[in-house]
Order: structure tokens, then sequence, then C-alpha cells
């Protein structure tokens, strides 16, 4: 039956064995054995994630219109450092690889090096053959801990939601934190009470359900100490703190998916459903600041890709348009909709030894005053 973990050595029994040792886990564990189990994990599965026949639409899922913009800012990003010849693309995140493959069959002048980012074997291999017409330029690493040193551009579209969490509640005051354990087969919360530094959530909204993501300040640390003059370049769905910590959002974030569908128990079924939150983009934001990081930009996918757009596409004639050119229109207003894709998503760059202002943050607003103040 499709959804279920095959067998015993999926994730469900390993994290049945896990809490047999230890006792309940935090849900940052459970996540990341229910996503990343190489036998049975849910993006270690051949099924197709994405599109129509998956469990969610992506910008990519629309068509490579998504690509063709972001190939416009980043062949502005080598420009701006002054078209090095060891320009460097890398991705983390990529799933079949289109979204690099729709880059680099617009790609203006010379292919740069290509790196991808990924743990998973059969997800390497389906990015092969997706980048097989670029094979000489293109080499993997398991961890972004392997990646050389590199001047360009490291990007990721919609990475960080998937990074595990821990789920925390504060109720009168009090924050407790949500472990994962097990009664007879099935996983249950547990609460127990949260030791570390709790969110800023103003102190006004008595019950609030959050998430915190641990892993963003050591991923962003490493990503830096990599890059040596560039760009992190990250599209994803998530809110300023402001926004994040409302009282609009006092449920929490964490949501589970399948086939287009929200499931209510994000603990049912490891492996066989998309479990996810909202991304935090503060927390980024001052990771990014404690690694040396400069904030670039930061802005909603309509305002970034209005102005990618301008660039990308001349003039349209008043004349009837020709069927690929009408198709590739279809698809910008559907990633530009502000009730759709263009206000869930954020567009976020941090700099390193790049100053230059982005083409892709034309129109936005002052990221200090938008993620930090």
């Amino acid at each position: 039956m499709p959804g279920k973990s095959p067998g015993p050595d999926g994730p469900a029994e390993e994290l049945r064995r896990r809490i047999a040792q230890k006792g309940p886990v935090g849900f940052d564990e459970f996540m990341a054995v229910a996503l990343y189990h190489p036998q049975g994990g849910y993006y270690a599965s051949r099924t197709s994630r994405t599109g129509r026949r998956g469990d969610f639409f992506t910008n990519v899922s629309v068509g490579p219109v998504f690509g063709k913009l972001l190939a416009t800012q980043f062949a502005e990003m080598r420009a701006l450092l002054g078209d090095p010849e060891d320009f460097t693309l890398v991705e983390q995140g990529a799933n079949d690889g289109r979204l690099m493959a729709d880059i680099l069959s617009v790609w203006p002048g010379p292919t740069p090096r290509i790196i991808m980012v990924e743990p998973l074997a059969n997800l390497r291999a389906v990015q092969q053959r997706m980048l097989a017409p670029w094979a000489s330029r293109l080499s993997h690493v398991v961890h972004e801990k392997d990646l050389p040193h590199f001047t360009g551009v490291f990007f990721a579209n919609e990475l960080l939601d998937a990074f595990p969490v821990k789920l925390l509640s504060r109720m009168e005051g009090t924050w407790q934190e949500h472990r994962v354990a097990c009664h007879d087969t099935r996983f249950v919360l547990v609460e127990t009470p949260f030791a570390g530094n709790p969110p800023p959530v103003p102190a006004g909204i008595p019950h609030f359900k959050t998430e915190i993501c641990p892993s963003i300040g050591p991923w962003t640390q490493t990503i830096a100490g990599k890059l040596a003059r560039g760009w992190i370049f990250l599209v994803d769905y998530g809110h300023p703190a402001a926004a994040r910590h409302h009282p609009a959002r006092a449920a929490g974030t964490l949501a589970a998916y399948r086939a287009h569908q929200r499931v209510d128990d994000p603990l049912a079924e490891p492996g066989g459903q998309d479990i996810t939150s909202h991304v935090d983009f503060t927390a980024v934001a001052r990771a990014a600041d404690e690694a040396g990081l400069t904030l670039a930009g930061f802005t909603d996918q309509h305002h970034a890709l209005t102005a990618l757009a301008a660039r990308t596409f001349p003039a349209m004639p008043e004349k009837e348009l020709a069927p690929e050119t009408a198709r590739e229109m279809r698809a910008l207003r559907q990633l530009l909709h502000p009730e759709s894709m263009g206000t869930t998503f954020q567009f976020l760059a941090l700099g390193k030894n790049a100053t230059d202002p982005l083409a892709a943050f034309q129109f936005a607003r002052d990221p200090q005053h938008e993620l930090l103040s």
C-alpha cells in the first residue's frame, strides 16, 4: 500500500528502536528519520513527490520559467563578481535536478561549475541523469561540509522548510517541548519541560505553539565558511519573527501533506507523508549575521519575480503571442499571483564579500527593518 514504511528496516521501526532505547525523542529527531531515512524515508522514496501526481506543488512544477528568471539573477551575480572563470552554482535540496537544468538551459555564456549537495544516493542518480548535458561541469557532495571553497552562488528552493524542528508550546507562561513516544505501535506526543532559550513570543499571547530549528545556525555557519565570495540565495515559505509570532499563528505552522491534502496527524506513517514547517526568516538572518554574512535582500516572490521578469522578457507586442511565449506568461502569472505563490514564498539573499544591489530586490524594503527590527 502506498505511504507505508517498507518492512522492519524502515523509519517507523528505527524510531521505535530509538524510543525503546532512550525514551521519547525530540520531534526534530522524529522528523529527520521520517524524511531522510535511507530505507523508506519520505525523500528517499522513488515516488514522485511534486506536481499533480505528487503531494505538493513547487515553483518548479509550474514550468521552466522559474529557472529562467533565476538564471537572470545568477547571471547578474556572476557579472557583479567580475565574471570569474571559477564561478560556481551550488544547489542543495534539488530533488530531481529540474530547477538546475532549467537554469542551465538558458544560461548565457560559458557553463559555470555545478555542485549539487545531496545525501541520498537515489536522488544523486536522478540528478545525474537530468543534468547529463552538463556532466563535464557537474559534481556531487553528500553533505555541505564536504563542499570545496567556491566563488559564486549557493541556492536552495524549498529546502529550509524541511529542516527538522522542535515543537514547543507556552501555557500560562511556561514553555514545554513536545517529544515523541510510542504507545503500543502508535507514535504520540508527550510534554516535557523545555530547558533551552524560548522564542521571543509576545507575553500577551497566553497559549502559543511554535517550532524552532536547531540546525539553522550550524548549517549557515558551514555554508558561510565554504563561500569565499558571492551569495547564499534562499527561496521558501515562511515569515519574519514578528509575523510568525502573531496571535493568528498561535497554533504553529507544522503541517503534513499527502496527495495535496493536509494530514491531521504528522506522526502517522513515518516516511509516507511530507512534514514541513514555515521558515523563521529572522532566525536565518540572525544566524547569517553570526556567520559573518550580510543581508543582501528580502522580499516576497511577487516583488522579486516582477523585478526579474522585467529584465528577462522584452516588452510584449500587442499582436497574438506565440504558443511558447503564451505558456511562459501563464506560468509567470501563477508564480506572481498574490493570493497563491506570490506572497506565500519569500526570497532571501545573504552576501559575503559582495555588496552590490541585486535585481530581485529592486522593489524590496530594507531587509534589516523587515527581519531584525
